[in-house]
């Protein structure tokens, strides 16, 4: 740990991997729970490498395309409308349409899951085998 700390200090950390999961919505370390734990005692936070599913060609553009028309559409109404505060609206849809495109931009894929052949006593034999004897004890 002292070493990791001394590396965060030193820019010289590598990187922790992570892997998005859609379902919980949030990254899982996968490697690097000691650098996490040192750069995080440092008061900082390490620099992440996040592996998740590949979007599909053309799904970005299909998906910008619509917005983009929307928009299109919305600053159209909003100068035929005129008025005092159409600069105002066309500048509030403009930081959203930004917004959106960048949240799209940074979306990424489902994870995918596939239920195991034979069911939950086919998921029980499996842990019976890795840990034979093991119970779960009580929450804390």
């Amino acid at each position: 740990m002292k070493a990791y700390r001394r590396q965060y200090r030193e820019g010289l950390l590598p990187p922790v991997l992570l892997w998005w999961v859609s379902g919980l919505n949030s990254p899982v370390v996968l490697d690097g729970h000691d650098r996490l734990t040192a750069a995080l005692a440092e008061g900082g936070r390490p620099e992440p490498l996040v592996l998740t599913r590949a979007m599909p060609d053309g799904w970005a553009e299909q998906a910008m395309r619509r917005r983009i028309e929307a928009y299109e559409e919305h600053v159209r109404a909003q100068e035929a409308r005129g008025g005092p505060l159409a600069s105002t609206r066309i500048s509030h849809a403009s930081r959203g349409f930004a917004a959106d495109l960048t949240a799209l931009d940074d979306a990424a894929g489902l994870t995918r899951a596939w239920p195991l052949p034979g069911g939950p006593e086919a998921w029980q034999r499996e842990v019976d085998g890795y840990a034979p004897g093991w119970e779960p004890g009580p929450a804390d």
